[in-house]
């Protein structure tokens, strides 16, 4: 372990003994019903009253920006910080520094980053030793890890140029497990799940039962082919380590029918929900204030399927 790394777990234990406020687990997953992410860029943002919006979040997830007073969220609410690890985001700080590296593959054409050969230790150290530590000095409980399914998707991709990326993502999953060893860590992805569930706490899974569709430029509810593709991957996952599951459902902002149904089958299925947009970006929604649960679903799209574009799940951010 490197002298940045061992920092940041001493960081991290000072901040979790000074503050008062219940010591957070793995474990404390397993009781969260409310809970909602916010890691888009908006200006309205700046002004939010976060501990307002947090007071009846049992989890946050957040971009990580330092403006955010997370020192103020209600004590046992569960506040975790996001990272992307598949993809190198253009806004974030380390940027300047890596514009130029080889382990950069291409661009994401859905948001502001750029897939990464995950292979490289130069990339796995960015993580480990700049992203990480400073995420859980700013009082932050742990991470919601996005983007992991870039990694096979490039593996599958081009085989011969990417092999080894799921090993190497396994074996990085592993090292950050032993650094962060109290940390709470959650997984957001697909097809990725199934080789970070060994070394997570909780799955999260994007558009199970709605989501924004690029092609259409419109929310609607996923089709029959989609919702099982999603269910086989959480399936998948449970079947090595069996995590609570949250899932995060795109409907547009006043789309009700569309948020409440998606909720619905969400919690019907187990899982924990949060309703958002595309951009996640907005003041967070509570399910309270999405009223009474719908039922039948939506009208399925007219036309045909026109999916996510080829490649991982990540909407824009």
């Amino acid at each position: 372990m490197t002298a940045a790394l061992r920092a940041g777990v001493l960081a991290m234990s000072i901040v979790a003994c000074t503050r008062p406020r219940p010591t957070v687990s793995a474990a404390d997953l397993a009781h969260v019903e409310r809970w909602w992410i916010v890691i888009g860029a908006s200006p309205m943002l700046e002004s939010l009253d976060w501990p307002h919006y947090a007071r009846d979040a049992q989890m946050v997830v957040l971009s990580g920006d330092p403006r955010i007073p997370v020192q103020d969220f209600p004590p046992r609410t569960i506040r975790l910080a996001y990272l992307s690890i598949g993809e190198a985001d253009t806004r974030r700080p380390y940027w300047p520094a890596i514009q130029n590296e080889p382990f950069l593959v291409e661009p994401n054409p859905n948001w502001p980053g750029v897939r990464v050969d995950f292979r490289d230790e130069r990339w796995q150290e960015v993580l480990l030793r700049d992203e990480l530590p400073p995420l859980m000095q700013r009082g932050y409980d742990g991470v919601m890890l996005d983007t992991l399914d870039t990694i096979p998707y490039l593996e599958g991709k081009d085989p011969a140029r990417f092999a080894g990326s799921r090993q190497a993502l396994r074996d990085w999953l592993r090292r950050m497990r032993e650094a962060f060893p109290r940390a709470v860590f959650i997984a957001n992805g697909g097809d990725a799940l199934v080789d970070a569930a060994p070394f997570v706490d909780g799955f999260v899974v994007e558009g199970v039962f709605a989501l924004y569709d690029p092609g259409r430029r419109a929310y609607r509810a996923t089709t029959d082919a989609e919702r099982a593709w999603k269910l086989g991957a959480i399936a998948r996952a449970r079947a090595v380590a069996p995590r609570p599951v949250f899932t995060i459902e795109y409907a547009d902002v006043g789309d009700t029918a569309l948020a409440r149904w998606a909720a619905q089958e969400s919690t019907r299925h187990g899982f924990r929900p949060y309703v958002g947009v595309r951009d996640l970006n907005t003041a967070p929604v509570t399910l309270l204030d999405l009223g009474t649960p719908v039922n039948p679903p939506p009208e399925p799209p007219d036309g045909p399927e026109s999916g996510p574009e080829p490649g991982p799940e990540t909407p824009p951010r």
